[in-house]
């Protein structure tokens, strides 16, 4: 009887178990936090959505996330997070912008990943 209990308790155990692996996506500049710099450590997950808008979520490098949909060329924040503020918004360089002290910016788009 103790090994079929101690079974069962390692298979409930494993099944709690956080999933394994880092997000995927495409490598891109963020500063998260007041005072950080700039550092290609972020998580670009592109999702797409119907015809003409796309849902990106960025994965910080501590685990946490956000997510946007852009439309065309609007970027909206999803999930009743704090509004973005955009800093720099250039076809050829590609788009900065800010939430809530925490700072990204995306490859122009059509940019390989």
């Amino acid at each position: 009887m103790r090994i079929s209990s101690a079974a069962l308790l390692a298979l409930g155990l494993s099944a709690c178990a956080p999933e394994a692996g880092a997000p995927q996506g495409e490598t891109i500049a963020c500063a998260i936090g007041p005072g950080a710099e700039f550092a290609d450590e972020c998580v670009l997950e592109r999702r797409a959505l119907e015809e003409g808008r796309e849902m990106l979520v960025i994965h910080h490098p501590g685990g946490g996330f956000r997510r946007f949909v852009m439309e065309r060329s609007t970027l909206l924040p999803l999930d009743g997070a704090e509004p973005l503020v955009m800093v720099a918004l250039d076809a050829a360089s590609g788009i900065e912008f800010t939430v809530a002290g925490d700072r990204y910016r995306l490859p122009p788009a059509g940019e390989p990943e």
